[in-house]
């Protein structure tokens, strides 16, 4: 029985993945760091950079909790929530001031900056939402490979879904570049959407 279960739940893994990422407080998240000067192929790496910090925070609680033997519980799960909600805002804030000032045609150097921006999003995203109830999914697994594995399989299909949204949002957005009215009322958009989440998630998590 377990034989046929576990390539079932780990194959279950990366399409949760993929479909976790499209959850609202990624996308609002993501769309904070698009710039509508950016090329799709940078946009779709900034996605793929994104998930790459997600899986990366998912595979060392799996390995902390299972190496530990920690507890894991829905209502300790439910604190991690507050440092997305911080984040959001920063980044709403951050969409609002570029809504006002817009950012220019930006060097090769601020690409990588972004990109690291996108990592860390990812880093603090990992252990929040839907993927901090990987943890729960992954504690019922047999042996913490398997639950590794779910973890890394997970991961990817979020890799794969970020670069669907990325190449997805950057669309509307490099077609508005070309009417600075319409590109203005669109990030500052995105920066609102961002604060309220943000403060939504903030109200539920206390």
């Amino acid at each position: 029985m377990i034989e046929t279960a576990l390539p079932l739940a780990l194959l279950l893994g990366i399409v949760s993945g993929f479909r976790h990422a499209f959850e609202p407080d990624h996308v609002v998240a993501v769309s904070t760091l698009i710039n509508g000067d950016r090329a799709f192929g940078r946009s779709v790496r900034l996605g793929l950079v994104w998930g790459a910090g997600h899986t990366t925070t998912l595979v060392i609680g799996v390995m902390v909790i299972g190496l530990l033997r920690l507890p894991v519980s829905e209502e300790t799960l439910g604190w991690f929530e507050l440092p997305v909600a911080a984040m959001l805002i920063g980044l709403g804030l951050w969409s609002l001031r570029d809504a006002v000032r817009p950012r220019g045609r930006q060097e090769p150097t601020h690409h990588a900056r972004e990109g690291w921006a996108g990592y860390g999003v990812g880093l603090v995203h990992g252990m929040a939402g839907s993927g901090a109830l990987l943890l729960l999914v992954a504690a019922t697994l047999p042996t913490l490979a398997a639950g590794v594995g779910y973890a890394v399989l997970y991961g990817l299909g979020s890799i794969l879904g970020m670069g669907a949204v990325t190449l997805a949002l950057s669309v509307p957005l490099r077609a508005a570049r070309t009417q600075p009215m319409l590109y203005r009322v669109l990030v500052g958009l995105a920066g609102a959407l961002s604060i309220g989440l943000g403060i939504l998630i903030l109200a539920n998590a206390l």
